[in-house]
């Protein structure tokens, strides 16, 4: 797990379920940062208006229209979104606190479009502030924080060209420190968002090993059932792409009362081998009991694919196996979610009933759907 590695330029996870459990986990952290950043930044807004008066003469109130008008009520509507939207929030971070900050940014903009020279250059500084929210504040990825800064300085130069033009010395300085800094910025961003994803995958590897049976290496019981029924719980509703199930060995209980249990190590160990081997990164896999386990299969196409899982973990288990006494076989009891919204422990108890049932035949799986209605029963070859 600590060895996955990033995209070079996104910073990304290849794995896409790591990727959304890193940016809830990291938005999560950064909300109450973001609201603090908030009410810093309409008392910094604010509290630069005693410049205007100072600086601009006649023209303060545009400048405080700006302020005071638009952008410190945007920002407390933005900070009051952070308590009523908190969930909405935490999944469209990046976007909405990319909105705050390129608003605050043309806010600025706004002024210098409007102010006459010298006051002008001072008030390009305030970009600056900007630019330290933007890249080492806020907890904006890489990608975006780029961005964001990229469109602010397109728009400081058409401002500073077209619109209210800055003598060329006051341009090319403005430029040097604004670029310069952005510069800066976007190492200081690149190398904070890697650290904050080093540290979250290690961070898990280290829960893994509370989480992962250490004889098979799927996941433990407790851990397995807190997932899938978080997973249960998250997803929009079921249209029978979406599997539950449950596994058990055939005879495991002889070969643990006749060959001893260093025996019956080495199967379930080469059981856990062969699931690791066949299984697909989305599925998620759990031993449940002795030489019980579970399966949720997040999205299957058909019956016949979800039985294709099951044969294919049988050839892989039966290769491993051979080496260790003569083949044994499992039987599996599965549920197809067929419904709006299904509960863990209604879905659990179908699947065990069903494996109950199949267990009578052995080498054979049934697969059921939420009304008990048998959809598929059939040995493996």
């Amino acid at each position: 797990m600590d060895k996955v590695k990033l995209h070079p330029l996104k910073l990304s996870f290849p794995h896409p379920e790591i990727e959304r459990k890193f940016l809830e986990n990291y938005h999560q952290k950064n909300l109450p940062r973001l609201r603090l950043a908030i009410i810093l930044g309409l008392f910094l807004y604010s509290i630069f208006a005693i410049l205007d008066s100072l600086s601009v003469g006649p023209l303060w109130p545009k400048i405080w229209f700006i302020r005071f008008a638009v952008i410190d009520p945007f920002l407390i509507l933005m900070l009051g979104a952070t308590f009523f939207f908190k969930k909405q929030i935490i999944r469209y971070y990046q976007p909405f606190v990319s909105f705050i900050i390129l608003m605050a940014g043309f806010g600025i903009l706004a002024m210098l479009a409007i102010i006459p020279a010298p006051a002008q250059y001072l008030y390009s500084q305030g970009l600056m502030l900007v630019l330290i929210y933007n890249y080492a504040f806020l907890g904006l990825r890489f990608i975006y924080a780029s961005f964001n800064y990229f469109l602010i300085i397109v728009a400081f130069e058409i401002t500073s060209t077209k619109i209210n033009p800055l003598p060329a010395y006051a341009f090319i300085n403005n430029n040097f420190f604004l670029i310069s800094a952005s510069i800066i910025g976007m190492a200081v961003s690149y190398y904070l968002e890697r650290l904050n994803r080093e540290n979250f995958i290690h961070s898990v590897s280290l829960r893994k090993m509370a989480e992962v049976d250490s004889l098979t290496g799927v996941l433990n019981r407790k851990f397995f059932m807190e997932e899938v029924e978080e997973k249960l719980s998250r997803l929009p509703g079921f249209n029978g792409n979406s599997a539950f199930c449950l596994l058990d060995l055939d005879g495991f209980k002889e070969i643990n009362d006749q060959l001893g249990h260093v025996t019956g190590d080495e199967v379930l160990r080469n059981f856990g081998q062969a699931i690791v081997k066949k299984m697909r990164s989305t599925d998620f896999i759990g031993r449940v009991g002795g030489d019980e386990f579970g399966f949720f299969f997040e999205q299957i196409k058909n019956l016949e694919d979800l039985y294709s899982i099951f044969r294919k973990i049988k050839e892989e288990y039966y290769n491993l196996n051979q080496k260790v006494l003569k083949p044994v076989t499992f039987s599996v009891g599965c549920v197809l979610l067929n419904t709006p919204s299904c509960e863990f422990l209604s879905v659990y108890t179908l699947a065990d009933k069903a494996l109950l049932q199949v267990k009578q035949k052995k080498n054979s799986i049934k697969i059921i759907d939420t009304e008990e209605k048998i959809l598929l029963e059939k040995m493996f070859n």
